[in-house]
């Protein structure tokens, strides 16, 4: 599409009355200098939507939603900016004026046009062979049995591709669109046995930008044993780029404003249907396949504030969702997870337990590191031998969050569900948001279009490539890393502390490093023995052996090893303290204890500063 001059587009805006074109959509009211109404991008009984004349603009108080013309034909007829623009124009008679292309821009332009002409002509003939032929009952049968009917069919224009493509071409060559668009299109491949169609035998999902084009498919394979893809996109093509389409997303932009400015975020095409369908969820998208990009996240930024993750609740969905959630942080949307049953997804939840039970748990969602540290301590994470490496991951996740303020509160609650201490942790993420700021950027990879033969496309899996983790290194506090320092590279201390291994128990449980520290008590690396150093590091976790980058374990002389070793295992015990009257603070100030226990803690911090002062 040409772009539209810029003195054009400014009288456009300067044709426009806000008034009447709202007057259209809504029923406004005056009120005083301006006129009001119900919002129609969120569910409310009193108006909280104003209309101010003098500016030309909409403000909408209950969901905050605000802005031109325009930007309120954008969103609620799902139209792109210049799109909106040519219906105003039209709207007031105004002749759209544009910019002169130069002629590849043009082709593009041109090409587009017709590979979206011929996807809308591949969708309506894929929907016709799902419903009408023979050929496609086991399709039917595998749609029913998932509790999809026709009307659903018809509503996402679920489609069959058959094995065969010759009615397609003949077809598409009909409406002069040759075998070559159709390659452009992504619907044929050539290989060294000729032409063949890209999607054979599968139940396709036609994919809608936000302005309603079919831009590609997503194909299912119907037999297991038939292609071990069970899903096949459409490469990137003029028209489609998988890391920039949502699916759903031309569906769910009017119900997200309605639904308070929150999506629910799900990982495949026939759980959104579910959603919309079966449960009248309608706020719900999808990517394409596991890989979502910050490309998503971005386009979901300018319709929400909120995210729900609705994933599967086995071990990949909670990978997938991980994912996710980094991205939707990245963006600054708030991110929650609904906790699904045990080998559920929202498709089976509804078929199972009823569309109430979806309701519910995304109704019960909670902030996505408060489920999944809660997730975490359930399987077993909270013990002692895993929780520095809890933690760490915790405050990894945490380090995610854009605004400084809902970052703060994350920590607050994470340090308290941890049991470990608030100052602790949140250096903790500090440390790691400095760390990706000095981290060089990494190159971002995107899928190409290729002309893959046929004997490729059988073999080919998509994958995602990423840049290795980093590795976040445990902060540890500094009266640990005193005592790591001294054991490191002192014999004598090593053997002191051993024998006092009982009453370092609270340092070790509380202090930042502790369990580092517990694990050299029990192997002894020889100090002034680099290879014995080495293997010990080797024994630790990645993040553990970092975190001791710069502590030697060259021998150190001390004059009076015990007496250095009294005063460093009393430091230890007063900081320890200092953590547990932290950790009980931090729970009296996340508001999810009752009164009789908040009483109770406060009790328990009261001694415990009494036992420090003295």
């Amino acid at each position: 599409m040409a772009r539209i001059k810029e003195e054009c587009i400014a009288r456009i805006k300067d044709s426009t009355d806000i008034v009447e074109l709202l007057g259209r959509y809504l029923q406004l009211r005056r009120s005083g200098n301006g006129w009001t109404a119900c919002c129609p991008f969120h569910n409310e009984k009193t108006p909280s939507f104003h209309v101010n004349p003098a500016r030309q603009i909409f403000k909408c108080f209950g969901c905050g939603v605000g802005g031109d013309a325009v930007k309120f034909l954008m969103m609620f007829e799902n139209l792109d900016y210049p799109t909106a623009l040519r219906r105003i124009a039209d709207m007031n008679g105004i002749a759209v004026i544009e910019e002169e292309e130069n002629p590849e821009m043009a082709r593009m332009r041109r090409l587009r046009s017709r590979v979206i002409e011929a996807n809308q002509l591949a969708a309506e003939y894929f929907h016709r062979m799902l419903c009408r032929n023979q050929s496609a009952g086991h399709v039917r049968e595998y749609l029913k049995k998932r509790g999809f009917n026709i009307e659903s069919a018809k509503s996402w224009q679920l489609g069959w591709a058959p094995p065969q493509f010759n009615d397609l071409q003949r077809l598409a060559a009909s409406k002069n669109l040759d075998t070559k668009l159709l390659k452009e299109a992504y619907l044929l491949g050539s290989g060294r046995s000729g032409t063949y169609p890209v999607f054979r035998d599968r139940l396709m999902f036609p994919i809608h930008n936000v302005r309603g084009e079919v831009v590609g498919f997503s194909g299912r394979v119907m037999q297991d044993d038939q292609d071990p893809r069970k899903y096949v996109n459409t490469a990137e093509t003029v028209a489609f780029r998988k890391g920039e389409q949502l699916f759903g997303l031309h569906k769910a932009t009017g119900h997200i404003g309605k639904a308070d400015m929150t999506v629910i975020v799900c990982e495949g095409q026939l759980d959104v249907i579910a959603c919309h369908e079966k449960a009248n969820i309608r706020n719900t998208v999808a990517g394409l396949g596991t890989a979502f990009t910050d490309e998503h996240a971005l386009i979901l930024r300018k319709y929400a504030k909120k995210a729900i993750l609705c994933y599967d609740s086995d071990n990949a969905g909670i990978k997938a969702s991980e994912k996710t959630y980094r991205k939707l942080a990245q963006a600054g949307l708030d991110v929650y997870m609904a906790t699904l049953p045990p080998g559920e997804d929202p498709d089976s939840l509804i078929n199972t337990h009823g569309a109430e039970a979806l309701q519910q748990a995304i109704a019960e969602a909670r902030p996505y590191l408060e489920a999944r540290v809660s997730r975490e301590l359930q399987n077993g994470e909270g013990r002692n031998e895993n929780r520095a490496a809890l933690i760490v991951r915790m405050a990894d996740l945490a380090a995610e969050i854009k605004d400084s303020n809902r970052r703060d509160v994350a920590i607050v609650d994470l340090a308290t569900r941890l049991n470990t201490g608030l100052e602790d942790l949140r250096g903790s993420v500090n440390d790691i948001i400095k760390a990706r700021k000095n981290a060089p950027s990494s190159a971002i990879s995107s899928a190409k279009h290729h002309d893959w033969r046929e004997e490729e496309m059988q073999g080919y899996e998509e994958r995602e490539t990423a840049p290795p983790p980093t590795v976040v290194a445990v902060r540890l506090h500094p009266t640990m890393r005193g005592l790591l320092s001294m054991a490191a590279s002192n014999t004598e201390i090593q053997h002191i502390l051993v024998d006092r291994i009982e009453e370092l128990q609270d340092p070790i449980r509380y202090l930042s490093g502790g369990d580092i520290l517990q694990r050299l008590l029990e192997e002894l690396p020889v100090p002034g023995e680099a290879a014995s150093w080495q293997a010990f590091l080797q024994k630790l976790r990645p993040e553990q052996a970092a975190s001791l980058q710069d502590i030697s374990n060259s021998l150190l002389s001390l004059p009076n090893p015990l007496e250095v070793a009294d005063q460093a295992c009393a430091r230890a015990a007063r900081d320890s303290v200092s953590a547990r009257i932290d950790i009980l603070r931090a729970k009296i100030r996340s508001n999810e204890v009752s009164e009789q226990e908040a009483l109770r803690i406060l009790a328990e911090t009261t001694a415990l500063q009494q036992l420090l002062n003295s």
